[in-house]
This record gives structure tokens, sequence and C-alpha cells, in this order.
């Protein structure tokens, strides 16, 4: 019985939305395709598991959801919690890079080991990742609603109805990855999704399978909020299997299926992108160009997470730096930026506990626009501006120098470039996409003199003239 209600649902909601979609509903825009970007694995970075989420967002209110005036259906918050939890571990164990304790599994287990007289906690000792998380904003209406619509019944199960009309969604959750065997919290991400145009949500099958997270978002199917949520939980997952994978084995290798839809939802293209392997070297061997043999060093964040920032949660101009001159967030490839506006930016941040006497790692992305321009240049600068530690991306983007002496020279225009930088004792290593390409040995009285703050200083000539610098995914960790 409840299969054909929802069947009949769904054929309700599929017949009454293309009359909205091709005449007056702002977010059906002439889109003919999209490309869906997400992680994959050759092999499971660990097990994950999701606690029930949470609702901090206005529409809960006293243990329901209220969807506001237009919007009649009135649901338990456990439900949307159990769903999008539901819906994420999905997603991530369909990307390969985990192996998925269901929440259901989880309660057989704490049932097991409490005959055996086990305390619950131990539980989740089963689980390498625990995601936990709160609902912050839902909304789907948006836009406003008022230009009319019509009332579609739901589920009796469920009840009320759903007013399908102009507007959009917007959805968003703060999350949180806890390593279980180190017992620390790794990453705390504000993620957020939003509906780009209606019925585009069926796109993306591979990722969430058939069905959308139980009843709670199959009595949106087809609407602007299934479209955010599958937003929201694609974002998610490229972030946690970003998050992870440095306490991933070494024979895993994370890389990138990308997969094209039409306008109906059909795949059109799909393509997986893994990395080069690449023979390691034993202890002790370094790398052998010819006679002349190299120390082998690879780039690694160390336990303690200091900084993790994607600028997820920024809407217009980033309030957790500080921020000199004309700069404001962008997307870009899915993934949120601070990009320069005019000329020259600088983002200043003092970071709680960083020492720089301590051992520690540094990684950042840059993205240089396609245009040249001569004053275009990303460099960050450790502890204070000019201080013994600048690495910067400059000369039109063709260079890598570190207090100004050329370590590379290649072309970075148009190209995404990860820095890494990683401090042993008085040692600095420099990377660039993963690859070692400078050693230092740093002033150890200069470097005692330092402040715990990173500076990044960002040229630029004009965003709309197209010569810009951007950056994101900014990582501190200490040993």
């Amino acid at each position: 019985m409840k299969y054909l209600v929802g069947a009949i649902l769904v054929g309700v909601i599929s017949s009454v939305v293309p009359s909205y979609a091709q005449e007056d509903h702002e977010y059906a825009k002439d889109v003919k395709e999209r490309t869906l970007r997400i992680p994959t694995c050759n092999k499971p970075i660990g097990t994950v598991a999701a606690r029930r989420f949470s609702c901090k967002a206005a529409a809960c209110r006293g243990g329901t959801v209220y969807l506001g005036p237009g919007y009649t259906v009135t649901l338990t918050t456990e439900a949307l919690g159990d769903g999008l939890a539901d819906m994420l571990v999905t997603a991530l164990a369909n990307t390969g890079c985990f192996r998925v304790l269901e929440r259901a599994a989880m309660q057989e287990i704490k049932e097991e080991l409490e005959l055996m007289g086990v305390q619950p906690k131990q539980t989740l000792k089963a689980a390498d990742f625990i995601i936990t998380g709160a609902v912050t904003a839902l909304e789907t209406q948006a836009s406003g609603i008022g230009g009319g619509g019509v009332v579609i019944p739901l589920p009796f199960k469920i009840g009320g109805g759903l007013k399908i009309g102009k507007g959009s969604a917007h959805i968003g959750l703060d999350m949180r990855l806890v390593y279980v065997k180190g017992g620390e919290v790794i990453a705390a991400r504000a993620v957020e999704g939003k509906s780009e145009r209606w019925r585009f949500g069926i796109a993306g099958g591979g990722l969430f399978g058939t069905t959308i997270a139980g009843g709670w978002f199959e009595a949106f199917k087809n609407t602007p909020l299934e479209e955010a949520t599958r937003d929201l939980i694609a974002k998610a997952v490229t972030l946690i299997v970003e998050d992870a994978k440095r306490f991933a084995p070494a024979d895993v290798s994370v890389g990138e299926k990308v997969v094209m839809y039409d306008e109906k939802g059909n795949v059109v293209k799909e393509e997986i992108n893994m990395p080069v392997s690449k023979s390691q070297p034993k202890a002790g061997e370094g790398v052998v160009a010819g006679s002349v043999k190299r120390a082998g060093y690879s780039f690694s964040h160390y336990k303690n997470v200091l900084l993790s920032e994607d600028f997820s949660g920024c809407k217009v101009v980033p309030t957790n730096f500080q921020v000199r001159g004309k700069a404001e967030c962008v997307e870009m490839g899915g993934k949120k930026w601070v990009s320069t506006t005019y000329d020259q930016v600088i983002l200043e941040r003092t970071i709680s506990k960083f020492d720089p006497k301590a051992n520690w790692a540094i990684e950042y992305k840059v993205a240089l626009s396609k245009r040249r321009y001569y004053y275009l240049r990303a460099s960050l600068h450790v502890g204070k501006h000019g201080g013994p530690l600048v690495v910067s991306i400059e000369d039109e983007g063709k260079k890598v120098k570190v207090n100004g002496n050329t370590v590379l020279q290649e072309d970075f225009i148009g190209k995404i470039v990860k820095i890494g930088i990683m401090k042993r004792d008085n040692q600095v290593d420099i990377f660039v996409d993963d690859k070692r390409v400078y050693t230092e040995i740093l002033d150890p009285v200069a470097i005692s003199k330092l402040e715990p703050k990173l500076i990044f200083d960002l040229h630029g000539e004009d965003i709309e003239k197209e010569k810009y610098v951007l950056i994101t995914d900014i990582i501190v960790s200490q040993q």
C-alpha cells in the first residue's frame, strides 16, 4: 500500500511540476547538461558511521519540521536527521572510499554488547570515523511562494500537503568528522546545498542510489528540496574524503569520478581519473635519477589539526580572516573560494595553539585566472609579513619562489595549484601538487620570534577583467 501511495505521489508531482518549470518558475533555466564531480577510491580508507543529525534550523520547532505558510507538511526532526545521515553514508559507500556501518547495525551491536555487560560506548569502536552534525538551514521557498501553486496531498503516514509554485530550496549542515582511534575531531565543516534547476535532482543516481533517503525526502522527489539535498550531500562527500584521506593506508589511491548528465538526468559521459601510480622508494633509498640520489620525502599532515577552512559557509566576504583590500567569496568547480576583486588583498589569521617553533604542516590551494597579469601573485607569509618564510607564486604565474628565490618554473595560469609546507625541526620542505620542489634550513632564532599567524598576500587586477587569484582549502596541523 505504501509503495502505491508513494508512486501516486511521485506521479502527481511529476505531472504538475513541468507546467511551472516551463512557464514562470525562476529556476527553470536553460540548462542542457550538468556535471557531477565526486571522489572515488581503489579501496576503502576505513569504516564510517553517521549519527542522526539534529535540527537547529528555524523550520524545526518543538520536535517537528514545519515548512511555513503554503507548505503544510509537519514531520519529525528524527525523520529529517535519519534521512540525511543515511543518505550521506550511502553516498560515501558508493564512492568506494568507505565501508559503511549502518545505524541499524550499530543498534544491534549495542544491544548485544549490553547483554554481555559491555558499556554501550564501545559500540562506536567498530567505526574508524564517525560523522555528526546539525541541520542549520532549511528553506523551501527562499525566493517567496506568493506567486501561487498547488497543494499535493502527501502519504497518509506523513500527512498534510506540499505546495509547489515559484521558489527555490536551501539546506545547510554543520558537520564534524571524528577519528575514533585518536578520539579527535579532524574536521568541522559548514556545507550548504541549493537548488539550481527544478527536476534536475534525478541526476546522480550512481552516487545516491535509487531513492533519496526514505519517506521524508521521497515526498519531495522532483522538487527544489530534492535538488538542494543532493547538492548538499555531493559537497559533503567530497569534503569528508578530503579530510579522511590522510588516515588512509599507503595502498589507497583517491581519484575523481566525473559524470555528465543531460537535462533529463541521463548519463551522457562518465570517466574516472585516478592518480598515476608511482613506485615508492624504500626507507633510506630516496629517488634515483641517473647516478644522483635524492632524499625521499612526502607531504603529510601532523595529528593535531589546528585549522581547516574551505570557506563553504562564506556568503559574501570571509569573516574568519582579517581582510584588508577588496575580496569576496565565489564558487568555482562546486567549491567556495576567496577571490581578489580589485588589486591587492591581504588575509590574516591568528591560529590558537599554533607554535612556529614546533613541527607543523600547512596546505592550501590557489587558482590563477586564465588571463595573464604581470603582478598576479599569491604569497604566504608565516608568522609575519616579510618574515623568514615566504612562499609565493608570482611573475605572471610562471614561478614558485621561497624567500624571493625561484625554486620552480612552470606555467600555472588557469590552473589549480596545491601548495604544501612541512616543517621538521629547523628544516622546511616545500611541495607543489604533492611533489617536493625545495628544502630550506630556517634560522631557529628568527622562527622563535614569529607570531602564531598566517598572512596570505594576493594580487589580482580586476575580477571583471578576468584577472584574479583564488584561494581555498587551508589546512594547518601541528605535531
